[in-house]
């Protein structure tokens, strides 16, 4: 069972991810994409501690930052299945970790899927309230979010499907066939006993850096588009809030993953009749050698960020 993974600036989260999920997976395949903070740096470093990754970077003079998710994690995906042999491949983001009693009950759960495709369960998580700065993304992955709105699966996919023309939907959801430029949907099958637990914002400043580098990196992937695509309501929104001068507290860490992830709309008042948090942990903390104790700095990312950025912009000739 292989894991693959597109990352982008989750230093934060990124050491916990990857030791917590090798505990069930044989190897994660990891696509650093232009991170400008310490991912790779903590990528590195696990892989240099022997830890069964293989690490895939972009390595040219010219960020790309826009993001198209399905296309990478569809190709390693199939270097997954093809270089490593995989008889699974779970694409899992860096905010998502394997919940599970063990790995002997997955393989069992997935030998007996009737599909190509599995369907698993994905229950968001958000951080207590009084959660410090820097704390363990596993100290927080305890508080779920249960709704009476079902929530949509993530998929694992079989080695089976190498056999035609494929491709993993934007955010993991959903798994499709293609024949030349038509895409359909491929029926995926539930399992029962295998989760992904999703820790979408962890604080107050995570959730800031990722507005302000996200909404950025959206305005020059989509121009326009960007103040009415509805993937980026949240971000549009809390940007607005930022510039204005408003601080982003951990009440609206919790509200907006609530909404965005469990309501499926824009916050609005009486919300917290709509939903319950119960106390679940995932898992215990493990030590985390090479995580920043002091959390993200909204600032310093947006710096990095705007710094590469001008440098992609740069003629070849002043480079």
């Amino acid at each position: 069972m292989i894991g693959v993974s597109v990352v982008k600036n989750e230093a934060d989260i990124i050491e916990a991810n990857i030791r917590h999920n090798l505990g069930f997976l044989d190897r994660i395949v990891v696509f650093d994409h232009d991170s400008c903070d310490a991912t790779r740096r903590i990528l590195d470093a696990l892989a240099a501690e022997g830890l069964p990754i293989t690490l895939l970077a972009r390595r040219s003079d010219r960020p790309e930052f826009g993001f198209w998710q399905g296309e990478f994690m569809t190709a390693l995906a199939k270097l997954a299945f093809e270089q490593h042999g995989a008889d699974y491949v779970f694409p899992i983001d860096a905010d998502e970790f394997i919940d599970a009693p063990s790995r002997e009950a997955i393989e069992t759960a997935l030998d007996a899927c009737p599909n190509e495709v599995a369907n698993i369960e994905w229950r968001t998580y958000v951080p207590g309230l009084d959660a410090a700065p820097g704390a363990h993304p596993l100290e927080s992955v305890r508080w779920r979010i249960e709704t009476a709105a079902p929530s949509l699966p993530k998929i694992v996919v079989s080695r089976r499907v190498m056999s035609r023309d494929w491709l993993i939907g934007r955010g993991n959801h959903a798994f499709c066939n293609r024949a030349g430029n038509e895409l359909s949907i491929h029926q995926a099958a539930p399992v029962e006993g295998l989760r992904l637990a999703h820790l979408p914002f962890r604080s107050p400043e995570q959730l800031t850096a990722k507005v302000l580098v996200g909404w950025l990196s959206r305005k020059l992937a989509y121009g326009a588009k960007a103040q009415s695509t509805h993937n980026s309501w949240h971000i549009r929104e809390l940007f607005g809030r930022i510039v204005a001068g408003e601080r982003i507290g951990m009440a609206d860490v919790r509200r907006y993953a609530v909404a965005l992830y469990a309501l499926n709309r824009v916050p609005q008042p009486g919300d917290e009749a709509e939903f319950t948090l119960i106390e679940e942990p995932v898992a215990p903390p493990m030590p985390l050698r090479y995580t920043d104790a002091g959390g993200v700095d909204p600032a310093r990312l947006l710096a990095l960020w705007s710094s590469a950025l001008i440098d992609s912009l740069k003629p070849p000739a002043a480079r």
